[in-house]
Parts: C-alpha cells; structure tokens; sequence
C-alpha cells in the first residue's frame, strides 16, 4: 500500500489547537494519524550517557532536546562517538554521540535511539516519515514550517475554506478515537485500550443471521490491521474474534500476515491462544493521538 498523499496542517480540536500530519491512499482513507506537537520520532540530537545498563547491555540517556533516551549497546560505533571516555570499554557513564529518535516513549519511559554513524544531517518528522512509507506522495500544507527545500511541497493559500475542514480532520480525529468501528456488514469492533494492552471485540451486531462468521472475521481483520496503524496502537494487542473452525482460524492468520506487511511498524502474530483468542504485539513508532 503506497501512500498517495499527506496533509499537514494545523486546526482546534476539543479547544485545543493541534497540528497534524495525516496521509491517505490513493482511495482516499486515511492511513496515518500524527500529532506532530507531540511526537519527537525522527529528531535528531546529541546524547549523553547517564547510566550504562550492564545487565541488559543498553545505556540511558540524557538527550539535547531535555528528554530521557535508551539504546542498546549493540548499536552504538564508539570509533564515532564526540566525546569517549575509556579506549577499553565500548560506553562508559558521559561518553557522548549522535542519534535519532526512533520510538516515542510510552508514559515515563525514555525515547527508544538509534545511533548515528557518519554525516549529522537535521531532521524532523517529516523527513523520518517519508524515508519509512512506500511511494512519492502529493504533500499539502498551509504551515509554512514544514516548506522544505529539497520536497516539493504545495502551498495551500485558499482562504475560504481550510485544510482541517477541507478534509474534514474532525471527523478524522472523532472516528480514530472511538471505541466502536462500524463493519459495512453490520458488525462492529470494539477496540478497549488498557495500561497493560488492548483488547480487541469483535461482534456480529446487525449482520447476525445474515453474514457468517468467517465473513464478519475477515472484514474485521482487513478493518483492524487499518486501525491499529491509524490508532497507533502498540504492545500486546488481544483479539476475540468470533468463534470459527480451526482451519478457518488458520485462515485469518494467513490473512492476517499478508495485510500486516504493509505496516509500517512490524506486527508480531503469536497465533490463537486455548481461549481462542488471537494474540499478537506491535512494534511502536508514533505515540496514539
């Protein structure tokens, strides 16, 4: 799935005023949902080591920008280190580099890193989400902020109607925050964030008696691999689909697996537990809006 075309604008949300990248596909749904006043992914600082994790073999650091990071040791070149304290081990506590953030933090916990080897280029959001999506998408913006030289990116100078109510960014906003995605069956998916993981219901609703079950699992999943990426929903993710025989359960994780590539965080499927529960985690890139 190419990304056909992004938005960046900036609009009020719940009296707040929030500004936003949101890609679409060339039908015109909406693939990606990024609050850029929050997410630091793609940011590019320098790193001080605060503390070297020697029994997980990883460093926290204190980053440039003020925040808290984490790498592992196995990514770190200390031959491309700015400042090194001991030729004889590989990070001591102070040692300083450069990296990029690759993960926004859950709650307190730091920014996962990535070290970089070689030219220190500046970088923002836009630029790590254009370097991770298939395709050379149509970039719109009315924020004068995100006019890079080196992307062709139009100006949108109409005044009689904005970018946020051009495409309609509440509504946007309003479905991708919902507990409840309504299947053109007559199902629904009831999607229930928790601290530890999110559970995932999926119900035959209006379509009961009329469509089967395996036909309900499908739309759900072909639905639900769209919003976890949407959502921005990460850790363990567990799925009550509707109960169906064990070779169709085969079935929708073969599904499953095929949909999940086109995601740009790596989904993990760990298969249907005794419960009959679908099991699997995602990586996480983006903070949920």
């Amino acid at each position: 799935m190419s990304i056909k075309k992004i938005v960046i604008t900036n609009g009020i949300y719940q009296d707040k005023e929030l500004r936003l990248l949101v890609s679409f596909d060339d039908c015109d749904k909406p693939v990606d949902l990024i609050n850029l006043d929050i997410t630091k992914v793609g940011t590019v600082c320098e790193a001080t080591v605060e503390k070297v994790l020697n029994d997980i073999d990883a460093c926290i650091l204190k980053l440039s920008t003020g925040d808290k990071g984490f790498i592992e040791n196995k990514k770190l070149k200390p031959e491309s280190f700015t400042v090194r304290h001991s030729e004889k081990k590989l990070v001591c506590q102070e040692d300083k580099f450069w990296v990029e953030i690759t993960q926004d933090r859950k709650s307190t916990k730091p920014y996962s890193c990535n070290f970089i080897d070689g030219n220190i280029e500046k970088k923002d959001s836009l630029d790590y989400y254009l370097s991770i999506i298939d395709g050379t998408p149509q970039i719109i913006s009315d924020i004068p902020l995100h006019f890079h030289e080196k992307y062709q990116i139009e100006e949108y100078t109409d005044t009689t109607i904005s970018l946020w109510e051009l495409y309609g960014f509440t509504s946007i906003i309003n479905r991708a925050t919902s507990k409840v995605v309504h299947l053109k069956s007559g199902g629904n998916i009831i999607i229930e964030p928790t601290e530890a993981l999110t559970v995932i219901d999926v119900n035959s609703s209006k379509s009961y008696g009329k469509s089967n079950p395996m036909k309900t699992n499908t739309e759900a999943i072909e639905e639900l691999v769209h919003q976890l990426r949407l959502r921005s929903i990460s850790g363990i993710i567990i799925i009550d689909l509707l109960k169906v025989s064990k070779s169709n359960q085969d079935a929708l994780i073969e599904k499953l697996k095929i949909l999940s590539k086109n995601d740009v965080s790596k989904i993990y499927i760990h298969g249907f537990s005794n419960l009959g529960l679908l099991e699997i985690t995602r990586s996480r890139m983006f903070s949920p809006f």
